[in-house]
């Protein structure tokens, strides 16, 4: 019996990292696999039935890990930006550790919708390269400078995109705006009185936030509604992934701190302003070159919404989907190989 070991930041309240998680389940179900997953996962439910077998695995039983790892017939990073240490230099050091398992018993590795830093560290670095040229190590890359950097040491990597989507492919979905309503997506605290102003301004009188991290963003979104639900008409923050979907459906443009805020809107056709990190910024380029809706400051987002109106975000959803099945094709393909 066929056996994978999916490596992800996966069940912690980060809806971006369980689309991650959903459509690679998706995946093997398409491949009409049938044998063992093993995921290092203790808290999200799954609720569908397929066709193999999830065994959750606690992420600091090293030894039933290195046992699990010795009997996989492959090992998949299934998606997200988990080699960085923006984060935490010892979040890169555990996936590293699982990576050098692997690499021990000379396992195929598969790196999926992967994304490479932020580095703060010298010593990430210099692990990454050596982590990049293990001969048995593909994979599809999400953005082009991380693509890019692979290939300097191995011909072994594809430049794809990310594939957290490929979990609505069957769902039809109808935008339903309403005129001078938005979306916010918040992760940072900022001088949200300037922009309350600028998006009045602009004509904008209703705002709904929305989290997307229920763990980090909470706070901070109900904080954002408690201040200004006497300024402007505010809904109360969502969560749900199927409130989320409907507001931002409803929503005449979307201004996003998280990445899948900015690439589910995207999905579904919403024009979306993306806060300009590293992460942001290189997944958005890769979707689009031409794609600069982005703000680091006040003053950017002015900018931004300045230029709102001259994308035509139909193309850039043609572009996107388009890039995402290829992506998706690509990823069924590379997994078959070693199944």
């Amino acid at each position: 019996m066929n056996k994978i070991f999916l490596i992800g930041y996966y069940g912690y309240n980060n809806l971006g990292d369980e689309l991650l998680f959903q459509s690679i389940l998706e995946i093997f179900s398409e491949l009409n696999f049938d044998g063992k997953v093993y995921i290092l996962l203790d808290k999200t439910k799954i609720t569908k039935n397929y066709s193999f077998k999830i065994h959750k695995v606690d992420k600091y039983n090293i030894q039933k890990i290195i046992k699990i790892i010795k009997e996989c017939n492959i090992v998949i990073y299934g998606g997200g930006n988990i080699f960085q240490t923006e984060t935490s230099l010892k979040s890169f050091l555990y996936y590293d550790f699982l990576f050098k398992i692997a690499k021990h018993y000379k396992k195929h590795i598969l790196f999926l919708s992967q994304g490479f830093g932020h580095f703060k560290h010298k010593y990430a670095i210099k692990r990454m390269r050596k982590i990049l040229k293990y001969k048995n190590l593909s994979g599809i890359l999400r953005d082009e400078t991380s693509y890019r950097y692979a290939k300097k040491f191995s011909n072994h990597f594809e430049l794809g995109t990310d594939i957290g989507m490929i979990n609505y492919k069957n769902l039809h979905f109808q935008k339903n705006t309403k005129k001078s309503h938005i979306s916010i997506i918040i992760k940072n605290k900022r001088n949200w009185d300037k922009i309350i102003y600028l998006l009045k301004y602009a004509n904008i009188n209703s705002i709904t936030p929305i989290v997307l991290n229920k763990s980090q963003d909470a706070i901070i979104s109900y904080d954002f509604f408690e201040k200004y639900k006497n300024n402007i008409n505010i809904s109360f923050p969502v969560s749900e992934e199927d409130k989320i979907i409907n507001e931002i459906l409803k929503s005449e443009f979307v201004i996003s701190d998280r990445l899948h805020g900015g690439i589910l809107s995207l999905y579904l056709g919403i024009p979306v302003i993306m806060y300009k990190n590293q992460k942001n910024y290189r997944v958005f380029k890769t979707i689009d070159k031409k794609y600069n809706l982005f703000f680091k400051n006040e003053d950017d987002l002015i900018d931004s919404l300045s230029q709102l109106k001259t994308y035509d975000f139909e193309k850039i959803q043609k572009i996107f989907i388009d890039k995402l099945n290829i992506s998706h094709q690509k990823t069924l393909e590379i997994i078959k190989t070693f199944l």
